[in-house]
């Protein structure tokens, strides 16, 4: 006789209150523990799922609904280019003379002659 093994999951409870609730109707209604946790959560996911299958109907009726032609890809990378040639490089890195009392600075330099 072959035997079938079911998924199996621990559940810990962080609210000792949800699991005592949880065995007073498994008592009142004669199902296990077991049974009313998996029906209740079966619930939720269905509930979830179908919030999640929405939001992501919306997001795929939005994509379709974008209009984006030629000139506007064209447009937009004329302005990124302009705002590149004109606008301040503000990574654009700098020397700045430091003094340098301590001569940290020649126990790092470069050893290979240029």
């Amino acid at each position: 006789m072959a035997v079938t093994r079911r998924p199996v999951f621990t559940l810990r409870f962080k609210s000792s209150t949800t699991h005592r609730r949880l065995k007073r109707v498994s008592d009142l209604i004669g199902s296990s523990m077991n049974e009313i946790a998996e029906a209740a959560i079966e619930r939720e996911l269905d509930f979830l799922a179908t919030d999640l299958e929405q939001e992501l109907m919306d997001t795929v009726e939005a994509l379709r609904s974008w209009d984006y032609s030629q000139s506007d890809l064209e447009g937009d990378i004329a302005a990124f280019a302009e705002g590149e040639a004109l606008q301040r490089d503000p990574l654009r890195s700098r020397s700045v003379p430091v003094a340098d009392s301590a001569g940290v600075g020649e126990i790092f330099a470069d050893p290979v002659e240029h």
